[in-house]
């Protein structure tokens, strides 16, 4: 038995995923009625590893790993297949990736029922998200901008800036993941980015895209809650009636400004660290909008 496939029970096994998973793992990810599109699963994957429990030929379970630089690391796509829960599947797999993030600062996000998983393997409550969203998003008015201020739009030659400020927001070095969501030939682009510029310095930068019902705004990283809220405004006034969602950081004052905006609070999970050390911000710096739950 090698280290690409590992037995946990006598018709189950772990192996590393592949491309020709994704198809099943979306399919789990329907099962517990998760809104990711297959293009979501492949953006994953594109920027991670993972690993799946598979028995008979069937795909029941997932794990992903995303390792941003030599110190930080998210988890996320945990999902077993109802029929296969309490089987210890769920347990094995992430075991198999925590086991080859050593070193790393690895944060994830708790649904009520891994909760308890997650805590016994050494994982900490350090706060919370708040997934606010809308079926359909009223019409809201673009923000007005103090005269020294100006939006434009992102491009690829701006992937080097947005991954520096990225670190100095959470730690994470994630260039590969704006690679992706910025260059127009790539499938994962997106359709719309913002940098934010004071006195032609950056002040932030959020980004528009489709993942599952409709469309994500995130991530979104700026110098202070107000230019945090004018980035999200401009591209919320640009998207009137399209499904709508953002997961940000449950004491960044977000939540109750975007409630006043129509976009109710619809989820709440939980944020952990392994071993509770999160990283910290630097120059006032701060994350504000999640590029997803599972990427963080």
């Amino acid at each position: 038995m090698t280290e690409q496939s590992a037995k946990i029970l006598p018709e189950i096994i772990l192996r590393e995923m592949t491309a020709a998973d994704l198809t099943a793992c979306h399919g789990l990810s329907q099962a517990v009625s998760w809104s990711h599109r297959v293009e979501d699963w492949q953006l994953a994957f594109h920027c991670g590893k993972g690993w799946v429990a598979e028995s008979a030929g069937q795909v029941l379970g997932s794990a992903i790993y995303w390792r941003w630089g030599s110190e930080s690391a998210t988890l996320g796509l945990v999902i077993v297949s109802p029929d296969c829960q309490g089987r210890g599947v769920g347990k094995a797999l992430l075991n198999t990736l925590i086991a080859k993030l050593d070193g790393s600062k690895i944060r994830l996000h708790a649904t009520p029922e891994g909760k308890p998983l997650y805590e016994k393997l050494g994982f900490v409550t350090t706060g919370g998200i708040r997934q606010q969203q809308s079926r359909e998003l009223p019409v809201i008015t673009a923000p007005e901008l103090e005269n020294n201020c100006r939006f434009r739009p992102l491009c690829v030659e701006d992937v080097n800036t947005l991954s520096e400020l990225d670190t100095l927001s959470s730690g994470m070095r994630r260039p590969a993941l704006y690679q992706a969501l910025l260059d127009p030939q790539s499938p994962f682009c997106m359709e719309k980015g913002l940098l934010l510029t004071r006195d032609d310095k950056p002040a932030g930068f959020a980004l528009l895209r489709k993942f599952g019902r409709g469309y994500n705004i995130g991530p979104v990283i700026a110098a202070s809650l107000d230019d945090a809220k004018a980035l999200i405004q401009q591209l919320l006034s640009e998207s009137s009636g399209k499904f709508m969602r953002l997961d940000v950081e449950a004491e960044s004052g977000l939540a109750e400004w975007l409630e006043t905006l129509g976009l109710p609070c619809v989820d709440r999970p939980t944020t952990m660290y392994k071993d509770g050390h999160p990283p910290v911000s630097a120059g006032g710096w701060c994350n504000f909008v999640l590029a997803t739950q599972a990427l963080a």
